[in-house]
């Protein structure tokens, strides 16, 4: 059976869960800590939480007009980014049931958006099946990131 998670906002609450996690292969994504910082500073950056329970396992932030214009000309499209599921956690489903809720959570939560978009490293395979599976497809759009090429990716959400 697979696991069960639900999304939700970043809370205060879980600043330590947050300031723990732990992510061995850090080259394609950033911490989680990092980017609460920034979604603090920046109100157009929405931290993202994959709950299991109570548990924190994943993380991603939803990222307004201001990132997703690099991948968009859709002004009403959030940027998908930092996506990771915390090192002690993976290989038990929450990527996939995270990616498989984000259509509705997007739906409730950011009402005028129309597609979320994504730029994933041209060497990120693990990362990019992921997305196709569950939701994504492939824009033929390239673009040049902190690290090479990143393929850009989206899913529409209709209302």
């Amino acid at each position: 059976m697979e696991a069960t998670v639900t999304l939700s906002v970043f809370h205060k609450q879980y600043q330590q869960e947050v300031d723990d996690y732990i992510i061995e292969d850090i080259q394609f994504t950033g911490h989680p800590r990092e980017a609460v910082e920034l979604a603090e500073k920046e109100p157009d950056r929405h931290a993202i939480l994959i709950l299991h329970g109570q548990a924190l396992v994943g993380f991603f932030v939803l990222h307004g007009w201001a990132g997703a214009k690099k991948y968009t000309d859709d002004q009403h499209a959030l940027l998908l980014r930092t996506f990771s599921i915390d090192t002690r956690h993976q290989g038990k489903g929450y990527a996939k049931q995270a990616m498989k809720q984000l259509p509705d959570f997007v739906r409730t939560n950011f009402s005028d958006i129309e597609r979320v978009v994504l730029g994933v490293n041209r060497a990120n395979y693990p990362a990019q099946n992921l997305y196709l599976r569950n939701g994504f497809s492939d824009t033929g759009r390239r673009v040049i990131g902190a690290h090479g090429e990143q393929y850009v990716f989206e899913q529409l959400i209709h209302c």
